[in-house]
């Protein structure tokens, strides 16, 4: 199309803001990475996580790492001429990858919603269904994720092709961008935005209604749980607030350009910020709010240190397996 444009990638030019914003990002995101790693590992060695809940939680972190990983190579490279080799390295090597992870930017907003929500269905069906509850999650989950992924894909079709294609023409790494199919992607986005806010606050407002309904039919155990339910609620509403709003924010600049100037220079950098809300939230949502992680994860010699709190865990389950499989040694 003749709307389309083309840059090289290779004459970015590295902006002061942007390089004091990734500083910022490296100093949150290695540490919360390393964490998304250590829980997904811990939450499957452990016995103490066997019920169905953590099959999930696992499956969110999963979906989260990808997340990030994702980024870097669609998004937040490209703004550091340091790391252009890499991406026509990898673009030489696999032609048309680049142009995947840039679509994926988009695609990965439905996966991440459908883990998300999916605990918090979780619980609600333990709670209606205590028997075949367990039995359920424990069987489907893996298949849960492969229709997450599927369905994933359907809202994208809207748009019909690549908002961002990266070649390599000349020897020289170039980006070409739709600016038609950018405005469709993007408003198509904000409209699934809201419709996934509205049912994280249904599925949050429905789990409080259900426990206050039956306070008396519960037992003290179950009260904690309600209370688990209603926090992690609240928090996935709070995350998906501020995706919302800047998905609207967005779409809304296309019509009326509104944004300064400042901030359509760093647009994807806040973009990738708030990404990050919502990738790097479950850990400490689970911290704060789950008795079981916090035993676990934060043994007495650190409950203050959050970053190394997973580690003296890992080191803890490693040598608890160590034990066992001494002790069952003929």
């Amino acid at each position: 199309m003749s709307g389309n444009f083309t840059i090289s990638l290779e004459d970015v030019k590295l902006d002061p803001t942007v390089q004091i914003l990734t500083i910022i990002e490296l100093v949150y995101g290695i540490p919360s990475f390393m964490l998304l790693i250590c829980f997904q590992f811990l939450l499957g060695i452990s016995k103490v996580y066997a019920n169905s809940f953590y099959r999930l939680v696992q499956l969110a972190l999963l979906t989260n790492t990808f997340v990030y990983l994702n980024t870097w190579i669609a998004v937040r490279m490209e703004m550091h001429p340091s790391c252009i080799f890499f991406l026509k390295f990898v673009e030489e090597l696999i032609p048309g990858f680049l142009a995947w992870t840039k679509y994926f930017t988009w695609w990965f907003l439905h996966i991440q919603f459908l883990s998300a929500a999916s605990l918090t269905v979780h619980r609600i069906s333990s709670f209606w269904w205590p028997q075949s509850c367990e039995k359920f999650w424990s069987k489907s989950y893996i298949f849960c994720g492969l229709a997450f992924a599927l369905y994933s894909f359907l809202p994208t079709t809207i748009w019909f092709g690549f908002t961002n294609e990266v070649h390599i023409l000349n020897d020289t790494l170039m980006r070409t961008r739709n600016p038609e199919l950018v405005k469709t992607a993007t408003n198509t986005t904000a409209i699934f935005t809201i419709i996934y806010f509205i049912i994280i606050c249904v599925l949050g407002i429905k789990t409080s209604v259900i426990i206050n309904k039956n306070k008396q039919a519960l037992s003290a155990m179950y009260e904690k749980i309600a209370k688990k339910l209603t926090h992690i609620a609240i928090v996935h509403c709070v995350v998906f607030a501020g995706i919302l709003l800047w998905s609207v924010l967005t779409s809304l600049n296309s019509f009326w350009n509104f944004f300064p100037d400042f901030i359509i220079g760093i647009n994807q950098t806040l973009m990738v910020f708030s990404s990050d809300l919502m990738t790097f939230s479950l850990p400490p949502v689970l911290l704060f709010f789950d008795s079981n992680v916090q035993r676990q994860f934060l043994p007495k010699c650190c409950q203050r240190n959050y970053y190394l709190a997973p580690v003296f865990a890992i080191s803890n389950q490693l040598l608890l397996l160590r034990r066992r499989k001494m002790c069952s040694a003929p």
